[in-house]
């Protein structure tokens, strides 16, 4: 029996993606689409349902070839009933009967749902990074953070709807009010972090000062700083930069720390966009403070490394969750 084309597609806040293969860690094809947030998910089915003729005749496959899909969704999700629970960013997903919609709109009958984190971390596990490595410990880092566990190359569930929801574990974080519990997401995002080099630029404008690195960068408008000008400060040497990425740095390293202390992981693979960072001003100081503070046993027993698949980890994720439902592997 020749190998199934399959459909993956990623949903996310702010982009979508379509690819087509096996479910073996490569693709014959990918499009890549962008999400207006505005539109709703109305918006993004109209795109999917638009955009798939057309991706499938670069291809040269019908749509009858196409026998399963795998959906990566940005946001928490019902695997079992195969419907979204809310996005975050984008309106209309809630309690929304996703599998059935492909159903009816795209003719395909065979339909899979998850998370887009595990599905980026089940591509990791057995294609990317952390292939051969079991616990793995799966995290992206970007406009949010979410993670997944993988077990012997499958996704863990814990009770039922995933596990590992990284960003959502309390941190400690010095504030002006003294040391506060926040959500490792409110400090390490890459949101979190342009907020706090906002705030910094504000104060400064206040002052009468405008000579800031990151100010500069953005053209002397705060609201217009990200991350990524925060980084590109450190790597020039600027302080203030460096301190607000070593509070991120910090509170990641930490959460990390108390999952490894819990799960004993054999690798722990880091995504995402604020991982882009790169390894001298991300991966190295994160390392470095998870090694320093771990539960001593389970020390030199466990690495930390970059993602290895890209912007496309999610399709290949849902690709293998595709496959899956049609071949059934065992653990």
């Amino acid at each position: 029996m020749a190998d199934p084309w399959l459909l993956g597609i990623e949903i996310g806040g702010t982009k979508l993606q379509l690819g087509i293969g096996h479910g073996l860690g490569s693709l014959r094809a990918i499009a890549r689409l962008g999400v207006e947030p505005s539109g709703g998910a109305q918006g993004i089915l109209s795109q999917i349902e638009s955009a798939l003729p057309a991706f499938l005749r670069t291809t040269d496959l019908a749509p009858r070839e196409i026998k399963a899909v795998g959906i990566g969704f940005g946001g928490p999700v019902d695997t079992a009933q195969c419907r979204t629970i809310t996005s975050y960013q984008v309106a209309g997903w809630d309690q929304f009967p996703l599998a059935r919609w492909v159903r009816d709109h795209l003719d395909i009958p065979q339909v899979v749902l998850e998370n887009d984190s595990d599905s980026a971390g089940l591509a990791e596990a057995r294609f990317g990074a952390g292939s051969g490595h079991s616990p793995l410990l799966y995290t992206n880092i970007g406009s949010g953070i979410g993670g997944s566990l993988i077990l012997d190359g499958h996704i863990d569930r814990g009770c039922g709807n995933g596990a590992l929801e990284i960003g959502h574990l309390g941190v400690i974080v010095d504030t002006p009010q003294g040391p506060s519990l926040v959500e490792l997401e409110q400090v390490a995002a890459g949101w979190a972090i342009a907020r706090s080099a906002q705030i910094e630029a504000k104060r400064l404008l206040d002052q009468g000062r405008d000579d800031w690195i990151v100010l500069s960068q953005a053209l002397g408008q705060p609201e217009r700083i990200t991350a990524e000008h925060v980084a590109r400060a450190e790597q020039a040497g600027d302080v203030t930069a460096t301190s607000i990425l070593d509070r991120a740095r910090s509170a990641v390293a930490f959460a990390l720390t108390q999952a490894v202390t819990l799960l004993a992981p054999s690798r722990i693979v880091l995504g995402g966009g604020v991982s882009l960072i790169g390894e001298a001003h991300w991966l190295l100081p994160i390392r470095q403070l998870v090694n320093q503070n771990v539960f001593e046993p389970f020390r030199g027993h466990f690495e930390i490394v970059a993602a290895a698949l890209g912007e496309e980890v999610v399709v290949h994720g849902a690709l293998a969750l595709a496959r899956d439902a049609i071949i059934p592997t065992t653990r």
